[in-house]
């Protein structure tokens, strides 16, 4: 909540790739500008479920997952960055993001978030103690790494929110094979893959994927049904844990850091079935002005201090200084900022480019729980593939306003 008026209050997410790089620009922003912003911190699922304009009601920057962009709009919460910013600087940023991360926050022909940080699944694993070429290339590869070194050494992030997140991924490394090699980057309009339209997941391909998802999970650790990145992240820079690879999951540079208080984590492309490359489910974190700062000197202050967190200078800066990871395409090829980061950039961009985004649409945030939930109870509770796919379709249409 606000405490002192004279100062911009924001919301991110509590980890230090959420919270450090956005404390050193906003530092940054204050020296040059002589505007301050305090930063309030909320968890990885708060941050995945929290309603935005529950959230904008109460701060003027709010960084947000793009699938909450419908709601917030539908709510009246957010400030439209085009109306603040000038189209060529706009256009500049979508010209260098990093996969669909800028775009991810447009919706009805309007700008609401600015990318300071760009994500997609991606593998990992510790890397003095998995060789390069051990790290599985193919999914059918996952299965013999777990059976050389037991299914202790393979975690994957799948409590409900990230079991749906690897189902999602999973659908379109099937739907790449089966069309074979070709263009699978390109999206509809909005940043959806094809087999995703206004009546839902194509339903053989979400059955396909479940099926898959299982057979999965059947090779990795049962602590895997409650992890989440940050966990399987922890784990896998912890020396001596059993946790040795994750094939799937939101790539997090803060560990491809070379420090001494933990092991380095080594960063690949997502597996595929075929030999085309597949992109997976974005991530990313964008920034957003809260709407009611519109026409106020707090408002024209926080947009500033979006412009300048998404620019390419920033972001190769004072934010990759800080830990951040960064949103622009440009710092994802600075070969300085690489190597910094052990070639984190370099080794996941063929992914990053070719990922894909999730509904914008309203009530997709309410579908999304609903689903993962379901998923994860099913999965778990072992519920057929086919009666599962039914089920999310059922609650596709139960929530989201096409």
């Amino acid at each position: 909540m606000r405490n002192d008026p004279s100062r911009l209050q924001g919301m991110t997410w509590d980890h230090p790739r959420g919270i450090d790089a956005l404390r050193a620009c906003g530092e940054a922003f204050e020296r040059g500008t002589g505007a301050a912003i305090d930063w309030t911190v909320r968890s990885l699922r708060e941050f995945e479920d929290t309603p935005v304009a529950e959230l904008a009601a109460a701060y003027d920057l709010v960084a947000l997952d793009h699938p909450f962009i419908g709601d917030a709009v539908e709510a009246g919460a957010l400030l439209p960055l085009d109306s603040v910013f000038l189209p060529e600087e706009l256009a500049e940023r979508a010209e260098d993001s990093a996969g669909a991360s800028h775009s991810s926050y447009h919706w009805n022909g309007r700008q609401w978030g600015g990318a300071v940080d760009a994500a997609c699944m991606v593998s990992a694993c510790r890397a003095d103690a998995v060789a390069p070429a051990e790290m599985p290339v193919r999914w059918e590869e996952v299965g013999e790494f777990a059976r050389r070194h037991g299914r202790d050494a393979v975690l994957l992030a799948a409590n409900p929110t990230h079991l749906w997140g690897t189902v999602l991924s999973l659908c379109e490394a099937v739907r790449n094979t089966a069309d074979g090699p070709r263009d699978n980057w390109r999206r509809s309009g909005d940043g959806r893959p094809e087999w995703w339209g206004n009546a839902g997941i194509d339903p053989e391909l979400l059955e396909e994927g479940i099926e898959r998802a299982v057979r999965l999970l059947a090779l990795c650790a049962p602590a895997s049904l409650v992890s989440d990145p940050i966990t399987v992240h922890e784990r896998l820079a912890r020396p001596g844990d059993p946790a040795l690879y994750c094939p799937l999951v939101f790539g997090y540079v803060t560990y491809a850091r070379p420090g001494a208080r933990q092991a380095l984590v080594a960063f690949g492309d997502a597996p595929r079935l075929g030999d085309a490359p597949v992109g997976t489910l974005t991530g990313g974190v964008g920034l957003a002005v809260s709407a009611r700062a519109a026409g106020s000197a707090t408002g024209r202050d926080a947009a500033a201090f979006v412009r300048f967190a998404t620019s390419a200078r920033t972001q190769a800066g004072y934010a990759h200084q800080a830990g951040g990871q960064a949103g622009r395409r440009s710092v994802w090829l600075d070969e300085r900022v690489d190597a910094e980061v052990t070639h984190f950039y370099r080794d996941t961009l063929a992914t990053m480019d070719r990922s894909f985004l999730r509904p914008r649409l309203p009530g997709y945030p309410d579908y999304q729980r609903a689903a993962a939930h379901t998923l994860h109870n099913g999965v778990t509770g072992g519920v057929r593939p086919r009666a599962l796919a039914v089920e999310l379709t059922a609650l596709w249409h139960k929530h989201v306003r096409v």
